[in-house]
């Protein structure tokens, strides 16, 4: 079994601080005031769930239990535990759809559901964080086509980059979605 990224983070932060480095405090975070480092965010979080999709492993966005228990109460922690367990992801698509990205490279994301989520409140988070619940996120081929899938669920802002609460539906990719000229985005790098 290869060992899930989180899990890795996780056990990279410990030997950090055992080793007398500054150890990284795993927690959600509000939206970055300065736009460069928003734009980064939102552009490397398009690229990890575009590797992610791309892999077909999209379960590898998860936080995992450790993760999750340092970004929401107890309570939550169980309940999306729960969801994880009692649904799982629901791809939507064929291991051999994934092929359908070839050669295509990452080109952009599209958010919707963006928000300062407040600590505490029904999502659970145990600080303010920015958070979304969709993303379109569109590879190019070398040529310039498009394509494009929606990844659903709920997603939070760490020191580390987005990670998924939990994950509802994943779409299959679709050649030149029609999405990528339809979807308002409440904030998007490289779409338009």
């Amino acid at each position: 079994m290869t060992p899930r990224p989180h899990a890795c983070l996780a056990v990279a932060l410990v030997v950090t601080a055992a080793c007398g480095g500054e150890a990284v405090q795993m927690r959600p975070l509000p939206v970055p005031a300065d736009g460069s480092t928003r734009d980064r965010a939102v552009r490397d979080g398009g690229r990890a769930l575009y590797a992610a999709l791309r892999e077909g492993t999209p379960e590898v966005l998860l936080a995992d239990d450790v993760l999750l228990r340092s970004l929401v109460d107890a309570e939550a922690a169980s309940r999306y535990t729960a969801l994880r367990m009692g649904t799982g992801v629901r791809l939507g698509i064929h291991p051999e759809e994934l092929g359908a990205l070839g050669p295509a490279e990452f080109g952009g994301v599209c958010l919707q559901g963006v928000r300062l989520e407040p600590g505490g409140s029904r999502l659970g988070l145990l600080a303010d964080g920015w958070v979304f619940d969709r993303a379109l996120v569109m590879g190019l081929e070398p040529g310039g086509r498009r394509m494009a899938a929606w990844l659903e669920g709920t997603f939070v802002y760490t020191p580390e980059g987005f990670v998924a609460l939990v994950l509802s539906r994943v779409e299959a990719p679709r050649w030149e979605h029609s999405d990528l000229e339809l979807a308002p985005c409440d904030m998007q790098v490289g779409l338009r």
